[in-house]
């Protein structure tokens, strides 16, 4: 192409703008939205772009955006559960990633150029004519765990891809890569904040919120849980069935808790903190905060019958709610920080906790708690004495 060629210019534009969807750390659907638009405007012949690149996640292998003039932008995830099913390793992707094949390209309307992956059937079923692909390597590519993108461009075209289009292609795989990339690592950044930090802590280290002493003050409810009886499991269970027993009623205790807006501080052993910012809706936030706790009980509860039956032990949760102002923020020394909250609130609602077992309950709450919270399922339990604390507090159950 020429530099008077209007499609050169046009490739040039797109060129530019992903270096600067580079710079600002665009995410992965904007880019790939940016690529289709301009190589449409520059004439090549293709129907669909997708892209996939892996991540950094406990449950999430890949992230998936597929951009098709039928349907626009998509997104998926690809689980680290799917890597081992047929479809995958069977597929000229998989085939690309183990042998280190930077590009692959099949004329998918001949029947002699689609025998090799079953894939390649089903796209030409589907109306495809032209498959192409690419590898692009990100980092160290002598890593034990590889990274990269794969970019996949397909075309409906009666002819397929133009020697013309392959070349603008070949061109654009590479740089969709180093576009993509920025945005894909704030991404797994996020990613990685959420699942062992919390969504609200991570953002804010995120957003730099990061020197020692850092806090603010929060109103909040304190939610601290505690399986029964994990300190006798962990002597009588093996090792590795003693880390699936714990996975397993973490599955049923966390779920209730995020998806009610609260946030997991810090997990305990057998337990953990959480808490419930109050905002401008104290009721709302000590109702959320409740049914997450006994929800949670409950889940755990459940589990019994299957647990019971593979001879491991039953844990009952324990779950106590207090009501307070606390210090939420960063604390550590030596270069090890963590974000959490602090307080006298914080010290009561653990030390509620601890007279569950004693006292009969599955959940205790203070009577802070239970005057914002307004439930009629609480019902006071008398007044007890907790350690710290100098005068008895008036406890409340569930009916």
């Amino acid at each position: 192409m020429s530099d008077l060629d209007p499609a050169a210019t046009t490739l040039r534009a797109l060129e530019d703008d992903l270096v600067e969807l580079a710079l600002r750390r665009a995410p992965a659907d904007a880019v790939v939205a940016r690529i289709a638009t301009g190589l449409r405007d520059a004439g090549v012949r293709f129907d669909e772009i997708r892209v996939a690149a892996r991540t950094l996640h406990p449950a999430i292998d890949a992230i998936g955006i597929t951009w098709s003039a039928d349907a626009g932008i998509a997104t998926g995830v690809f689980r680290h559960s799917e890597s081992g099913s047929e479809a995958w390793l069977r597929s000229p992707l998989f085939h690309m990633i183990e042998t280190g094949t930077t590009r692959m390209r099949r004329r998918i309307a001949d029947p002699g150029e689609r025998v090799d992956y079953p894939v390649f059937e089903d796209l030409a079923a589907s109306g495809y004519t032209d498959y192409l692909s690419h590898l692009v390597a990100y980092g160290n590519r002598d890593a034990a765990r590889r990274e990269g993108l794969i970019a996949r461009w397909l075309s409906r075209h009666p002819d397929g891809f133009r020697d013309s289009d392959l070349v603008v292609l070949d061109r654009i795989g590479a740089r969709a890569g180093a576009a993509i990339l920025p945005g894909l690592e704030r991404s797994i950044a996020r990613n990685l904040m959420d699942a062992y930090v919390g969504a609200r802590s991570g953002a804010q280290v995120l957003e730099g919120s990061i020197q020692p002493g850092e806090a603010k003050t929060m109103d909040a409810v304190i939610l601290v849980v505690d399986l029964a009886g994990f300190t006798a499991a962990s002597d009588a269970v093996s090792g590795d069935r003693l880390v699936d027993l714990l996975d397993r009623h973490y599955e049923v205790m966390v779920p209730p808790v995020t998806a009610k807006g609260g946030e997991i501080l810090a997990f305990l052993g057998d337990g953990f903190l959480a808490a419930f910012e109050l905002d401008s809706d104290p009721s709302r936030a000590c109702a959320a905060a409740l049914d997450a706790a006994v929800e949670a009980i409950a889940g755990v509860a459940g589990l019994g019958p299957s647990l019971d039956a593979e001879g491991l032990p039953a844990l009952p949760l324990e779950a106590a709610l207090h009501v307070g102002t606390v210090r939420y923020g960063n604390v550590g020394a030596g270069g090890r920080q963590a974000f959490t909250v602090i307080g006298p609130a914080v010290n009561a609602a653990t030390r509620i906790e601890a007279l569950c077992r004693p006292l009969g309950h599955a959940l205790l709450a203070s009577r802070a708690f239970a005057d914002a919270c307004g439930d009629p399922r609480l019902v006071p339990v008398g007044d007890h004495p907790i350690r710290g604390i100098p005068e008895p507090m008036t406890l409340y159950g569930l009916r």
